[in-house]
């Protein structure tokens, strides 16, 4: 027959079994989508050449006419439609309501002497450049993004679009002497479904470095985008 001194030599054993397992780690889920954040660690934990971020392309759709005299095309992602020209910017596409988001829009400016952007290193230069350009407001970690053949600096923006959170993610290279700012914005819950878009977009950008002979551009017939209600002043 136990004793009572044995009974609670055995409890107390089968206590500290029982604490022993409940100290163990749950295993961590991986993360499918990329953000800033992650793509930040890994820019400052490795060499941006050494390492490729693990980024999802959404299927390819129609190639967007001829831009800037021929110069500039890419690929839009499946499904999305093209948006009116506009002097405010070079090309845009929507997804499913012409004046709504999410919203793909490329924008072309004069690089001045900045680099071409083909690599971690030649990118340094655009991004200090794009970290001075930022309102101390809306700073967000910037980083070196390789997608297909072309290299970005990437950051993010908090704004509101119909009163509602939105984001916008921002990817600028230097191409041919010019300087090209992709974005997509889209509501902020819808960020990571939409994101593959972006890269789309982005993998299948292609820019004539030497001058060539330029075919017309075309353009979409349509009303123009509702750009009025976008806000990019929210706080961070």
């Amino acid at each position: 027959m136990m004793t009572l001194r044995n009974y609670l030599t055995v409890c107390a054993l089968l206590s500290f079994v029982a604490l022993g397992c409940s100290t163990e780690s749950p295993t961590q889920s991986p993360r499918d989508a990329v953000t800033s954040d992650s793509v930040a660690k890994e820019s400052s934990s490795a060499p941006a050449e050494a390492k490729k971020s693990a980024i999802s392309l959404a299927p390819a759709g129609n190639d967007t006419p001829p831009l800037d005299g021929g110069r500039v095309q890419s690929v839009m992602p499946q499904g999305w439609k093209f948006l009116p020209r506009s002097s405010d910017y070079l090309f845009a596409a929507y997804f499913q309501e012409k004046g709504g988001v999410p919203r793909l829009v490329l924008r072309e400016t004069e690089a001045g002497d900045l680099p071409m952007t083909d690599s971690a290193e030649t990118a340094k230069p655009l991004a200090e450049l794009v970290r001075k350009e930022l309102p101390s407001s809306q700073e967000s970690p910037l980083s070196v993004l390789n997608v297909g053949e072309n290299w970005f600096v990437r950051y993010e923006k908090k704004m509101s679009f119909r009163s509602l959170p939105a984001s916008g993610v921002f990817l600028v290279t230097v191409q041919g002497g010019k300087r090209f700012t992709l974005e997509l914005l889209t509501y902020a819950d819808k960020k990571e479904e939409f994101l593959p878009a972006l890269y789309r977009f982005a993998a299948d950008l292609k820019v004539e470095t030497e001058s060539s002979p330029s075919s017309a551009e075309v353009g979409a017939d349509g009303e123009e985008a509702d750009e009025s209600q976008v806000d990019s002043s929210a706080s961070q």
